[in-house]
């Protein structure tokens, strides 16, 4: 038996996730192909290149079963799942975003309830469940990823004999008194008890999680060993701590050609997906009050500020949009001179090259979400250190603060203490910044995404 379970978890896997590993868009030449942003696909893309497999998941766009499409991976075949424009308003954009990940990230002032939404989302995941089942024959470790596909399990699991069956959280999971507002909770609780291990990026939300089995369910919970017996079946659950393909963004780091001549300012660099929860509004405010408390700043530090377009067609998501427009634009008003802004905002999705360069030239990298699962930002700066030191300021409520303790830990709702951070983090020793960042390197360099996989896998088995 342990033979089979090591062989399993160095073989083919299917992986299932919302999204393929990149996106089809329709332009004038016809349809054109990128990688999709976020997190999950910086994580197992380099994954499954190694190991071979099939990804399925939805190609994004309008895409319709009349499409002819090139799918073929790298190294490994993806399969698509194609949603009506119908679906993906009630399945994405409504009880995927507009319900769990408000919900999930502890925004309940954000989150909407409706029935026809959740329809949708049953529907929507029962097809990637039947997708999942033509696929078995060439994987039968199924590895199922994230809020949008929570039913998927109870769906395969109906079908599936053999094999092994996984699913990883990379969001947060409330706690108990926010997560009982759903009213499908229990649902949802059911779909990834069908599970033989459901992951989830730290600890405090894989405890939520078992407290709202047992109080929601009346599941058996034992906590010493992380194992939750329901309906006759057994789920392990664990907390596995994502990491990065360290090596390919220190490698492209080292390569990236020098400044072409020194500095005039120093870097405050924030790069995230544009979404509520990031903290890019509370982090330009504390840059305001940097620049308030300490005017020898001025014309000194610039913040760089990326943000990748997301969910346009959410109502919220413009919003925001327009609120860090106004914000930029009041502050650069404010401190701006002929030759310098405090403010450089970039609206735009960049190439990792360009990314590992703005990474390594940081003085201070800004990463500050109001809530996280984990986030890879955090962890792809410090593999891009690779010269002069520099420093990392993390929000408290992000997952990667429960081991990236050498960082300066903020609370981002704080203004007033994220600016004073920043204000230690411009002012550090050369000494304590090298000190701080080589041993978040050497973690980092343990801890990476092959570590975070054959983790989880091994447990699986």
């Amino acid at each position: 038996m342990m033979v089979q379970d090591l062989r399993g978890s160095e073989g083919p896997l299917l992986v299932v996730s919302n999204r393929l590993p990149f996106v089809f868009q329709r332009g004038d030449t016809g349809l054109t192909r990128r990688p999709s942003p976020g997190g999950l696909v910086t994580a197992l893309d380099p994954v499954l290149r190694k190991r071979g497999g099939t990804w399925l998941g939805w190609p994004g766009g309008d895409i319709g079963i009349e499409d002819a499409l090139e799918l073929r991976g790298d190294q490994y075949r993806v399969a698509p799942v194609i949603l009506s424009e119908s679906e993906i308003t009630r399945y994405y954009h409504g009880f995927s975003n507009r319900t769990l990940w408000p919900l999930f990230h502890s925004l309940p002032a954000r989150t909407g309830f409706d029935e026809r939404d959740w329809e949708a989302y049953q529907r929507v995941n029962l097809r990637f469940a039947n997708a999942a089942l033509e696929e078995l024959d060439a994987a039968n470790w199924v590895w199922i990823h994230d809020y949008q596909l929570m039913l998927v399990p109870e769906f395969v699991r109906r079908e599936m004999s053999g094999g092994r069956l996984g699913f990883f959280l990379h969001v947060p999971f409330p706690c108990y008194d926010i997560y009982r507002a759903l009213p499908w909770q229990s649902e949802l609780l059911r779909g990834l008890l069908a599970c033989d291990l459901v992951g989830f990026q730290v600890e405090s939300y894989m405890r939520n999680f078992m407290e709202c089995a047992e109080r929601i369910l009346g599941a058996r919970v034992d906590r010493e060993y992380g194992v939750i017996e329901y309906a006759g079946h057994r789920t392990r659950v664990g907390s596995f701590p994502i990491g990065i393909d360290r090596e390919y963004f220190e490698t492209r780091a080292e390569a990236s050609p020098p400044a072409r001549s020194p500095r005039r300012e120093r870097i405050l660099f924030g790069a995230d997906r544009l979404d509520y929860t990031k903290g890019i509004p509370e982090r330009i405010r504390a840059v305001e009050r940097l620049l308030d408390l300490h005017p020898e700043y001025r014309e000194k530090v610039v913040l760089l500020q990326i943000a990748v377009p997301s969910r346009s067609q959410v109502a919220e998501y413009r919003a925001l949009k327009r609120e860090i427009d106004e914000l930029v634009g009041r502050v650069n008003g404010r401190f701006a001179t002929p030759s310098w802004s405090p403010i450089r905002y970039i609206y735009q999705s960049l190439s990792h090259d360009r990314l590992a360069r703005f990474y390594r030239d940081a003085d201070v990298a800004l990463v500050t979400p109001l809530r996280d699962g984990m986030n890879l930002v955090a962890k792809e700066f410090v593999a891009c250190q690779v010269g002069d030191p520099g420093v990392l300021v993390l929000s408290t409520l992000a997952g990667a603060a429960e081991s990236m303790e050498e960082a300066l830990l903020v609370n981002p709702h704080d203004v007033q203490g994220t600016a004073d951070a920043i204000h230690r983090a411009l002012c550090m020793p050369r000494d304590e910044r090298a000190e701080r960042m080589n041993s978040l390197r050497a973690r980092e360099r343990s801890n990476d995404v092959h570590a975070w996989v054959n983790g989880f896998l091994a447990r699986l088995g």
